[in-house]
C-alpha cells in the first residue's frame, strides 16, 4: 500500500510539473532589436497557419508578444552566473500552432510562421508574471508592493483548461494531482499594450505609459 502511495504521488507531481513547463515553454528569451521604439507605417507580410498570405500592420500582428520587465526599453541585465551575459529588456511569448510542419512553412521568410494571433496579449503577458518568470535573479522586486504575500489564487471557471484542469485568472492551472501549482501567485502589475518596432509590447505601468515612453498604444 505503501509503494503505490508513493507511485501515486510521483505521477501526480510529474503531471503538475508537465502542465507547468507547457506553459512556461511559450516564453523565450529575444535579442533587443537596434531601434527599440521606433515605428513605422509600412506593412509586413504575414501568413496563417493554412498558408494564406494576409497583409499585417504594424501593432496588428499579435502573434510574437513582448512582455517587458519594466517601463524601459533598453536596458539588459547581466546573468550572475556569467556577467558577460545579458539579459535582454523582454522576453517574447506566443501561442504555437498545434502541429505546425515547420519543414513544410509556407512562408519561410515570416519569422512568427506558426505561431497563433493573442486575443489578448496583457493577459498573455500577465501569465509570465504570475509564474514568476519576470522577476529573473529579483530584477523586478522593486515593483512589489510591501508586504506582498504569494498565496494560491482562487480558480476561475472562465480561465479553465479544455481538459477541466481549474486555473486562475491569469489561466494557469492551480494544481493538479501533486496538490497546489506552487509556481504561480507571483506578483502581477498593471500592464499596458503598447507598439515598439511594430511588435506588441506590453509593459508595466497605467494607460499613459507609452506616451510616456513616446512609443503608440496598441489600438484596440
Amino acid at each position: 500500500m505503501r509503494r503505490a502511495n508513493q507511485k501515486a504521488r510521483m505521477i501526480g507531481a510529474a503531471a503538475l510539473l508537465a502542465a507547468s513547463a507547457m506553459l512556461l515553454a511559450s516564453c523565450s528569451y529575444s535579442a533587443p532589436a537596434a531601434s527599440q521604439a521606433s515605428s513605422s507605417a509600412s506593412s509586413v507580410a504575414g501568413a496563417s497557419a493554412a498558408g494564406v498570405h494576409t497583409a499585417i500592420t504594424p501593432g496588428n500582428d499579435k502573434r510574437n508578444i513582448r512582455c517587458y520587465y519594466r517601463a524601459d526599453l533598453t536596458t539588459t541585465y547581466p546573468v550572475k552566473e556569467d556577467p558577460k551575459v545579458t539579459m535582454p529588456p523582454y522576453i517574447t511569448t506566443g501561442i504555437y500552432v498545434t502541429g505546425f510542419d515547420a519543414k513544410n512553412n509556407p512562408n519561410p521568410g515570416d519569422p512568427n510562421a506558426g505561431m497563433q494571433q493573442v486575443a489578448d496579449p496583457i493577459l498573455q503577458c500577465s501569465r509570465s508574471w504570475d509564474l514568476g518568470t519576470m522577476n529573473p535573479q529579483g530584477i523586478t522586486d522593486d515593483l512589489i508592493p510591501p508586504g506582498f504575500v504569494q498565496t494560491t489564487p482562487a480558480a476561475d471557471p472562465s480561465k479553465s483548461s479544455d481538459s477541466g484542469m481549474p486555473s486562475g485568472k491569469y489561466g494557469n492551472p492551480l494544481g493538479g494531482p501533486a496538490g497546489p501549482n506552487k509556481l504561480i501567485g507571483h506578483y502581477v502589475p498593471q500592464l499596458t499594450a503598447c507598439v515598439v518596432d511594430n511588435s506588441v509590447a506590453v509593459i508595466p505601468g497605467g494607460p499613459d505609459i507609452c506616451a510616456h515612453l513616446g512609443i503608440p498604444t496598441l489600438e484596440q
